[in-house]
């Protein structure tokens, strides 16, 4: 059995003398357990109707329920949430002192209340108005790991699903490459746990991370792990997927928008081309186990049209050599991208027997992208992000100057 099946929902309405009323609530159970993923979900009553919370509880402890949560499903926020169902559930739980229990803060003026409120207000005003698509689409389930994608960098950039997710997790477990901006947006009462890698700087070991997701879900926790770019790319999402599934752990993969392929693109670099590149090769620029160059890896993907290389800057000018020593020409353009898809996004191009050099005289560091092939050509005419920029710093300098004035 896995861990989920130990963790129960209890759905507590007020209870009423109409029968409609009550079924409301039962129906409300149901539909919580079908959308958060909850596999023990019972409804209950503070009075008047059958189940009492009492027996709600009993059944869920019956069912194999070892962790309890109690949701009042519109209760008033004042005597009943605070007073009543506390000191029930109480009284109960005492009977199963190995159960826990807890109780969630009554909806009330819950955000996402009030804007359904309004949503119900305005379709009732104008029947035929649009209806906008629903808040959150997907929720976190308990005892669950979410292997996630966090993108490139631009926030723009974060999948629905991943959104959601990070909006419903008890835990998020995060990289150095995550914007920053991104896990703002994560509600404050969730854990947030860094566990970055950075080159030459800590080092958090892969066995730590994978034994941090493993002790989390067991707990019954809602467990995202968000990760730069795609987990299943250069990012090791595979490893930990291993480590799961070895642990019995329930766990989903979110794929992300990879740096391979969105830098490119806000460099106006198309990795394909018709005429120019129908072939693209994505390899990482430094071997996993100790950070060394892998010569046999370029000279294997040489033929590509176009060769992208992430996590390679310091090993740029092996990589330009081992290239044209496998019969690229080295005229080939080349282009190095630092912080793709971020405002501050610096792009240097070159060929490949200078690339290396503009990149030091530019001063890149890590994070960068490298490209390679006949594609590098069209960033002449296809900056757009770049231009974008600019145009926003001109607009920015303009208003600071006319307040000057």
């Amino acid at each position: 059995m896995r861990n989920e099946m130990k963790c129960g929902v209890l759905v507590v309405g007020h209870g009423s003398r109409r029968e409609e009323a009550n079924r409301d609530v039962r129906e409300a159970a149901v539909q919580i357990g079908r959308r958060g993923g909850f596999r023990l979900v019972q409804a209950a009553f503070l009075e008047i109707e059958q189940p009492d919370i009492s027996a709600g509880f009993k059944l869920l402890v019956h069912q194999g329920a070892r962790s309890i949560t109690v949701h009042p499903y519109f209760l008033s926020p004042g005597r009943h949430t605070r007073g009543d169902l506390p000191r029930e559930v109480s009284v109960v739980a005492a009977d199963f002192p190995d159960v826990s229990y807890r109780i969630t803060e009554p909806l009330a003026a819950h955000p996402l209340v009030i804007e359904a409120s309004v949503e119900r207000i305005l379709e009732t005003i104008d029947p035929g108005r649009a209806k906008p698509p629903d808040v959150a689409h997907f929720t976190a389930r308990q005892g669950t790991v979410y292997l996630v994608g966090a993108g490139p960098g631009d926030p723009g950039l974060l999948t629905v699903k991943a959104r959601d997710l990070l909006a419903s997790c008890d835990v998020v477990i995060y990289d150095y490459l995550v914007n920053p901006e991104i896990v703002a947006q994560v509600p404050r009462s969730t854990e947030r746990i860094y566990v970055g890698k950075v080159g030459g700087g800590r080092q958090t070991p892969q066995e730590q991370i994978n034994s941090l997701l493993i002790q989390h879900a067991l707990k019954g926790k809602r467990v995202v792990r968000l990760k730069g770019g795609d987990p299943f790319l250069f990012g090791r999402g595979g490893e930990e997927a291993e480590a799961l599934n070895a642990s019995g752990v329930s766990f989903e993969v979110v794929p992300g928008i990879s740096s391979a392929l969105a830098v490119p693109a806000y460099a106006g670099i198309p990795l394909t081309h018709r005429g120019l590149s129908s072939s693209v090769a994505v390899v990482t620029g430094a071997r996993r186990v100790d950070g060394a160059h892998d010569r046999s890896a370029f000279r294997n993907l040489a033929a590509a049209d176009t060769i992208v290389v992430l996590m390679g800057l310091s090993h740029l000018r092996e990589i330009a050599y081992d290239l044209t020593t496998a019969g690229r020409s080295a005229e080939t353009p080349a282009a190095v991208v630092r912080w793709g898809t971020y405002n501050g996004q610096q792009t240097v191009t070159g060929t490949l027997r200078t690339i290396a050099t503009e990149a030091e005289r530019a001063g890149m560091r890590a994070p960068a992208v490298i490209i390679v092939g006949e594609v590098v050509r069209l960033r002449a005419r296809l900056k757009w992000f770049e231009e974008s920029l600019d145009d926003l710093n001109a607009e920015e300098l303009g208003a600071a100057l006319a307040v000057a004035c």
